[in-house]
């Protein structure tokens, strides 16, 4: 399999019966087992507090007010915590349960199924439209069927001890809810060819369930083919550079959903029936390590988080079926930590969890030193410098990378960062991405570009002739150059993002060129980013003295041009020409020309997907120069061109030093 999975036969799954339903994973005595390791004692622990918290609360109602609250008034959030919360209450009692000195456990998880059985609907309220009954009947979200899938595999782990009725209400409503308007009625569904996550949730939870629950073989049959065209139009979504355009967080949720049915269809087939082989596979298994800055940091474009949790199941599963290397520390992500509480997540933490593939950070000397993602457009450099504060580092060097966006602006879970860059130091995006917003209706509405998360205005990249990034494919990054040496000490990078400002009616041309090197000479010991921006304008311009204006007229004074760098560090004035950004362990200074630029921090607050609330700092260089000056104009009525060049140091925090433009 290379561009997708090949049709499948299920005549070697026919006469398998029910025995072929009790797989090596869903076993509770390997899963007590398993609970008992050394390694799982923290996750237990989280476990077992949750739970018996649950046994001593009456399960939270998903109320008529909760339910109706999105469609009111936009909000999704009360509805979604008391419906996670729901979700972590019944898996974390379903562990408990595995122990049979806990009856009040083993009583409590039937009275939770049945109550998860009694919902209104196991969808969102923010994917059903409005919320009308002709909306829920029959429909099919990522959470119904995450649903359907928690609730399959637990009946099975459990199947000795439940009591019969339970187990036939569970039967019957994923029947009613997925089975019968998925497989029998064959409705369709948006997310059945979608190119992202939810053709792999979507599709795999449902297919996984099918697999545990229908007794029917040819419905079985039914759902083994229609999950293998939805994990093609998941597929379909990755080129062959393996780079999710969603980001992180959501190749965790879709390549992790496609993974774990992958798993269960070559177990329950004997073997005969893989979908983890090809070198698509392989390239899509090693994003997580790609796009790893270093300590726990990622790139994180698109909606997803710098800090993000990595099952620990997933990374050992495929450690085993892809030869995946895992350069990483082993870490086991507790339920708690996952806002969701998704059961899937922590199932397989629990069985597949290998601390024999896990490795120290930096241990892989490819992971290193970057890579660049032809088909999305991506460039990661990354290297290390010795930091004089061994203490700080624990003796270990300090880990800098960068990382540059190309791609076009209707990706996945889009934002307008065409040329978005992050600079990256000892665990810290100290120029960086801001990540997902707080999901609201608005956040996926029209004029969703205005959103500080989604917007160009939230991201390092320019406004021009006061106009943001425009949406859409057209928009897209063209890759002049993208060049990483065979040691990672250079990568040059150029992208033509002229297609981005459709509304800069004087714009001839825009280009973005990077250099990124250890540096030389003098006593810095640092690694040197040189950013050139060239605006090239039609021989028509708009005269300089017709004003635009930047972010704060008042600081900033007006300019056709506007640089923008975000962080969440306040970055301190050195001297004029020079600023300084102090993280935690390093320091990223900057230097630009003064007498063209002109200088001006604001701070944004704003909440982070979680609804935290967080203060980014958003640095604005606004052009100051007459036309001319600065400028280069060609004979006769050629374009002008304007330069914007800045110069980054990242260095160890000790070793700070004054920089210049000029160097």
């Amino acid at each position: 399999m290379e561009d997708s999975i090949h049709e499948v036969e299920n005549e070697n799954i026919n006469q398998r019966g029910n025995e072929s339903k009790v797989l090596s994973y869903l076993s509770a005595d390997r899963l007590l087992e398993k609970l008992s390791r050394p390694e799982l004692a923290t996750l237990y622990t989280d476990l077992k507090a949750y739970a018996e918290r649950a046994l001593k609360e009456p399960m939270p109602s998903l109320s008529f007010r909760l339910y109706r609250q999105f469609s009111d008034t936009g909000e999704r959030k009360a509805y979604e915590q008391t419906y996670f919360d729901r979700r972590g209450r019944l898996a974390t009692v379903a562990m408990l349960a595995l122990d049979t000195d806990r009856p009040d456990a083993l009583q409590a998880l039937e009275e939770m199924l049945w109550d998860v059985c009694g919902e209104y609907t196991w969808c969102l309220p923010a994917h059903l439209g409005t919320g009308e009954i002709n909306q829920v009947d029959g429909n099919i979200d990522l959470f119904a069927a995450e649903t359907v899938h928690m609730l399959a595999e637990i009946v099975n782990i459990h199947t000795e001890r439940l009591d019969r009725l339970v187990i036939e209400r569970v039967r019957s409503e994923a029947e009613r809810r997925i089975f019968t308007p998925l497989y029998r009625e064959q409705r369709k569904f948006h997310w059945q060819t979608a190119d992202h996550n939810w053709s792999a949730v979507c599709g795999g939870c449902c297919g996984m369930a099918a697999l545990l629950l229908l007794e029917d073989e040819f419905t079985l049959q039914e759902s083994i083919s229609h999950t293998v065209s939805c994990m093609n139009a998941f597929l379909s979504g990755y080129g062959e550079d393996g780079g999710c355009a969603e980001g992180i967080g959501y190749w965790v949720y879709g390549f992790g959903y496609f993974t774990y049915y992958a798993e269960m269809l070559r177990e329950y087939s004997e073997g005969e029936l893989n979908l983890l082989t090809g070198s698509k596979i392989t390239a899509i298994a090693a994003f997580p390590l790609r796009v790893h800055l270093s300590g726990g940091t990622f790139v994180n474009y698109s909606d997803s988080s710098e800090q993000e949790e990595i099952p620990s199941g997933l990374l050992s599963l495929l450690a085993s079926r892809v030869g995946l290397q895992v350069d990483l520390p082993l870490h086991i992500p507790l339920l708690t930590y996952d806002p969701c509480h998704r059961w899937a997540h922590l199932l397989r933490n629990v069985m597949w969890s290998d601390p024999a593939v896990y490795g120290d950070e930096g241990a892989s000397a490819q992971a290193e030193r970057g890579f660049i993602f032809q088909n999305l457009g991506w460039m990661i450099a990354k290297g290390s410098l010795d930091s004089p504060d061994t203490k700080r580092t624990n003796g270990e060097p300090l880990q800098v990378a960068i990382s540059v966006k190309g791609g076009h602006n209707d990706e996945p879970h889009n934002h307008n960062d065409l040329g978005q860059f992050i600079i990256h130091c000892g665990g810290e995006n100290i120029l960086c991405d801001p990540g997902a917003g707080l999901y609201t209706q608005a956040y996926f509405a029209p004029g969703r570009e205005q959103l500080l998360h989604i917007s160009s205005s939230g991201h390092n990249v320019p406004l021009i002739e006061g106009q943001e990034q425009s949406s859409g494919r057209q928009a897209q990054a063209h890759v002049l150059e993208a060049k990483l040496a065979e040691d990672g000490g250079e990568l040059n990078t150029t992208l033509d993002l002229t297609s981005a400002y459709p509304g800069a009616a004087s714009l001839a041309c825009y280009t973005r060129q990077f250099h990124w090197k250890r540096a030389s000479g003098g006593s810095s010991s640092g690694v040197e980013l040189r950013l050139i921006d060239r605006f090239r304008w039609k021989s028509r311009m708009v005269s300089s003295a017709e004003p635009f204006s930047s972010v704060d007229e008042s600081d900033a004074g007006y300019s056709s041009i506007v640089e923008r760098w975000m962080s969440r560090v306040q970055p301190e004035v050195v001297k004029s020409g020079n600023l300084c950004w102090q993280g935690v362990h390093g320091t990223v200074q900057m230097a630009y020309d003064a007498n063209h630029w002109q200088v001006f921090t604001e701070a944004i607050d704003t909440v982070d997907h979680d609804n935290i609330p967080v203060t980014f700092y958003r640095t604005s260089l606004s052009w100051i120069g007459p036309v001319g000056d600065n400028d280069h104009r060609l004979e006769g009525h050629a374009p002008l061109e304007t330069v914007c060049e800045v110069r980054f140091i990242i260095e160890p925090k000790m070793g700070e030093t004054e920089v210049s433009i000029h160097e």
